[in-house]
This record gives C-alpha cells, structure tokens and sequence, in this order.
C-alpha cells in the first residue's frame, strides 16, 4: 500500500486524498449519524404526535369544561337551583300553571347561557317524573332517559359528583335536519342537602368532534378511553363501551410507547382530559416518520450532489495546480541534464504563476552570473599577475626606512629620526595583518604614533589624553578600532586644526571593556548627528562618509567589524552637541563570539 501511494505523482497523490477525505467522511458520518439519530428522530416523531394529539386535548376539554359549567350553575346559581327545586315540589297534574310559569323562568334564564355556547342539549330530570329541556321533545321524549341504566347511578351520587356518561346515541335533530350518528353526555344529581331535586342531563352534539377525529390521519386511531380503558368515544360507534385493546401498554401522560400492532410498530400516546377521561392516539410509526425521513432523504440527496460538484470542483482546480508544477519539474529536468538555456515558459497571478515567473529570471540571472564569474576570473589572473609584478617586499621599505632614519640620526636631527621611526611603526601596523586582535595597549600606541605624526603638520596641537585603568590595558581589541575614530575627529571635528582628544578605558563589571572617546571639537547639529546614527544602523545611505584616509575604513566600518565580530553583544554609542564636542562609547566583550 505504502509502495502504491510512493508510486503515484503529486497530481494523482492530491486526486485520491480529495476522494477519501471526501467520501469516506461523507459515508461514515452518514452511518453514524443514521445510528444515533434513532431516539432523536423518535424523540421528534413524538414530540410532533404529542403536539398534534394537544390540540385535539385542547378544543375537547374545553368542550368539556363548558358542559361542566352548565351543571354546576344549575347546582350552585340560587335563581336556577330555586326554579329546579320548585319544579321538582308542584304536582303536574294540580298545578299545570305553576309548573309552566317556572318553566318559562327557567327557558328564560338558561336560554341567553346556552346561546354562547355550541349545540349543547340540556335535560332536567325531576322526581316527579316532569321533565324540562331546551329541544323539541316531539322527534324524542326525554323521558326515556329515565330508563337508562346510567340514570339511576347518577341519582345515588352525592354531592358534587358527575356521571360521566360517554358516547350516546343521538337523541335531538339539530337546526339543519341532519342528526349526527351520536352525542356525548354527562349527568348530574342536583340536591338540596341529601334530598334529590333533579338529574340534570347535557350533551353534546359529536359532529363538530366527530369532524375533528376524522380529519386524522386514515392508518391513525383516536379515541377516548376513561381511567379503566373502556372506550367513551370514536368515530366508529360499535366501538363505545367496549375495551381498548392496548389499554395495559398506555403510556403515563408525556410519554409514548412502541407497540407491536400486526407486525408494524405504532406509536402509542395518551393525554388526559380530565380525571376520569383521557384521550389517546395510536399511529404507525413508519407513517408518523415519513416527513422526518423525507427530509433526511432531502438532505442526504442534497448533500451528495454538493459533495460530487464539490469534488469535481476540486478536482479541477487540482488540475489546474498541478500541471504548471508538473512543467517546471521537467524544466528542472532538462536543466540538469545540461540546458541551461531551458526555460518554463509559466505565468499567472497566482503563486504558481509568480514562482514560474520567477524561477526563470532566477536562470537568466544564473547564466548572466556564470558569464561574469568567468569574466572575473579573466581579471583576476591578469590583476594577480600585475600585483605580483608590482609587489614590494615591505621588509625592503622598513630596512630602507631604518637607513635613513639612522643617516639623519648621526647628523645630530633627533626629532626627524624619531618621526621616520614612527612612520616605520605605523607602517608596519598597518601592512602587518598577521593578528586581527592586539593588547589595547598595542591599540593606544599606534594611535600616539599617529598623533606624532598628525602634529608635524599642526604644530603640537592636537593633543592625547589618556586616562586607562590597569585592568583594561591587557584587554583585547580588533587591530585599528580606535584610529578611524581618531581620523574622524582631526578632519571633521577640528577641521584639520587643533584640539584635545580624550580616551578613558576601564573594564565593567560584567567583564566588558569600556572605551570612551571625546573630542573637543565642533560638535554635530542634531540632523546631522541623527543622519549619522541611521547610517551606523545601515537604516539609509548618508549623503556624505568618513573619509577613510590612511586606514581604509571610516566610522560605519569600525561599527560594521564589531558587529560582525561580536554580534549584538556589543555597543557603538555617539553623543554630540553643537560647540560641545562629540563623544563615541564602545562597549566590547573579551570573549568574541564563535562562528
């Protein structure tokens, strides 16, 4: 495997990492988030159940509530419970009147509650054997509720207790004619204290729920089932009274189970109405899925025609990447088998491009620096060869020097003698380059050796003052860092006239050799002090340099050799003032850094 992917180019290396970056994340992620999003799509399938079976909750308990109502204000309203108690005393027979005008107060009062409400059918039950109701009793004669079974239980309830009846079959004809298959039906006992005045009766017109249960789904089951799971209401009559099947696996209220129903799963959920009723929802759970599987069908479609038109993007773009790479690997090749004229030819604005671009200017270059090497080594032959035949033995110059120095010395001249011997010095230090490091007190005296001489042509003024601790005469310094500094000051800082220069040196604590430089000379205006600085610092190109005289090298010179000498652990400072001289601090370490 390993071999393989060796074999491949960097082309086809790219091609395969994209598809299995690409597809083999895509493939796994699919899988594994098909496994884990089984309790939540489940979860989700429920929550949407449970959300759809409130709103069916809602719209019957508020049915409910209102049938409720309507009993507890013929129990609890002094006026009603005073025309239902009367009406219960007067005997039908004796007292026809009486029993009308109350009824009439009674159709008067509960005529103007009913109308605010949907087709609720009220029955008023008496001892006597009456009755009062607010339909027609000519299609149905609510006397025949007497012989319910339910009727009798309801009497026997003690206060405050309703008999929650369930499904009836439908008694009234409505306003249209058309009578719907059944009602839903409550009973009340109406007491006064322990003696019963009345069972009041109300239904409730099931078209509107029936209309409301059949809207669900067709696979869907929705009913209502009281506490021991006897069916109270469906939309399929045959099934009031009888026992919910799966009443054992109902579900506490919140909740949903799985059910196995013919093979299928169906999701089971049950919400309470009330205390005694609840109502419950049973759906395949394949049907109740299918907009969430849909979606994720959606998605996962929509998610692979990204990945392929994002691979093949890639792809493409690979391709564009790579040939410009492939060319300038074959450049390389060629060049190396020896055509060096062998170009690219690549261009762009992108790094590609600019790396082509630049790669063969970097060839026209390296011929044009080929040309010029062998030019210079031309030179260089023909310059050695001149040197060579212009060379004087410096051993030759200092005897000659000696000679005169000891002729003008038998003629009694002193002084002269002592000035060739100084030129012999300084000459010999300066030719000698045998020893890049000398003691600073080597340093120290090549500088008197210079100033003697600088004050043949000034007359003694130019004067040395030294001030060096014991401990720093030893120390070790880079031959000639100190005369390029003193030039600079006779030229620039006395103008080639008279003045005192000064130089302190002591070691620091840390070991470092301290050397202050100070002249008394004219001093640097602050422009020109700045410009100096940025030109140390190599920051810009002075417009004017140290002259660099006898040593070849100026003031940037002596700070470019420290640098490169001992790195940053050195320091090269320069203070200056108009009129008040300039001083120059060195700092230098004894131990120079190692290459």
């Amino acid at each position: 495997m390993r071999t393989w992917i060796q074999a491949l180019s960097l082309r086809g290396k790219l091609m395969a990492g994209i598809v299995v970056c690409l597809l083999l994340p895509a493939v796994v992620s699919f899988f594994v988030s098909n496994w884990f999003t089984q309790d939540v799509m489940k979860e989700q399938v429920t929550r949407n159940s449970q959300e759809s079976l409130k709103i069916v909750d809602q719209y019957v308990a508020n049915q409910l509530d209102r049938m409720l109502y309507i009993l507890n204000l013929l129990q609890f309203d002094p006026d009603l419970h005073l025309f239902v108690t009367e009406l219960g005393r007067m005997d039908p027979v004796r007292q026809p009147y009486e029993i009308v005008q109350t009824k009439l107060k009674l159709n008067k009062r509960l005529d103007a509650i009913l109308a605010s409400f949907d087709p609720l059918y009220l029955t008023i039950l008496l001892p006597n054997g009456d009755f009062w109701a607010n339909y027609s009793s000519f299609d149905f004669d609510p006397k025949q509720l007497f012989d319910k079974p339910w009727y009798q239980e309801t009497s026997e309830l003690v206060h405050y207790q309703t008999r929650w009846v369930g499904g009836e079959t439908n008694y009234v004809r409505n306003t249209d004619g058309v009578r719907s298959p059944y009602v839903l039906t409550l009973a009340k006992p109406i007491r006064s204290g322990d003696q019963l005045r009345a069972v009041a009766v109300v239904s409730l017109d099931a078209a509107a729920l029936l209309k409301l249960f059949s809207s669900s789904k067709k696979e869907e089951t929705l009913l209502i089932t009281d506490r021991e799971g006897r069916i109270v209401f469906d939309k399929e009559m045959e099934r009031i009274g009888t026992l919910f099947p799966f009443r054992d696996q109902l579900p506490s209220e919140g909740q949903a189970s799985l059910i196995e129903v013919d093979g299928e799963a169906n999701l089971l959920i049950a919400e309470a109405l009330n205390p005694h009723w609840q109502l419950v929802s049973m759906s395949p759970y394949k049907q109740a899925s299918k907009p969430i599987q849909a979606i994720r069908r959606i998605d996962f479609l929509i998610q692979t025609l990204c990945l392929i038109v994002f691979a093949g993007v890639l792809l493409y773009l690979t391709g564009a990447l790579t040939t410009p790479i492939r060319r300038l690997a074959q450049t390389v090749v060629r060049i190396e088998s020896g055509h060096l004229g062998e170009r690219s030819g690549i261009r762009g604005r992108d790094e590609v491009g600019r790396l082509g671009f630049v790669f063969d200017r970097m060839l026209d270059r390296i011929e044009m620096m080929v040309q010029s090497i062998i030019r210079e080594q031309e030179h260089k032959r023909k310059a050695e060869l001149a040197m060579l035949q212009a060379q004087i033995n410096p051993h030759f110059l200092f005897n000659i020097l000696n000679s005169i120095r000891m002729r003008i010395l038998l003629r009694g001249d002193a002084e002269n003698a002592d000035l060739i011997s100084s030129l012999s010095s300084l000459l010999r230090m300066t030719i000698n380059r045998n020893n890049e490091f000398i003691s600073l007190h080597e340093e120290i005296e090549m500088i008197g050796q210079y100033v003697r001489l600088i004050n043949v042509r000034l007359g003694d003024r130019l004067h040395l003052k030294l001030s060096v601790a014991s401990d720093a005469v030893l120390a070790e310094v880079p031959r000639f860092v100190l005369q390029p500094i003193i030039e600079n000051a006779y030229l620039h800082g006395f103008a080639r006239k008279g003045g005192t220069i000064t130089i302190h040196a002591h070691l620091l604590a840390d070991g470092r050799l301290n050397i202050v430089i100070a002249d008394s000379g004219v001093g640097i205006s602050k422009e020109r002090l700045e410009r100096l600085r940025a030109d140390l610092q190599g920051e810009e190109e002075a417009k004017e340099r140290t002259s660099t005289g006898l040593s070849g090298i100026g003031l940037r010179n002596v700070y470019e050799r420290l640098r490169l000498i001992y790195k940053e652990h050195c320091s090269f400072v320069m203070d200056s003032e108009p009129g008040q001289g300039t001083t120059i601090t060195l700092v230098i370490p004894q131990q120079r850094e190692e290459e």
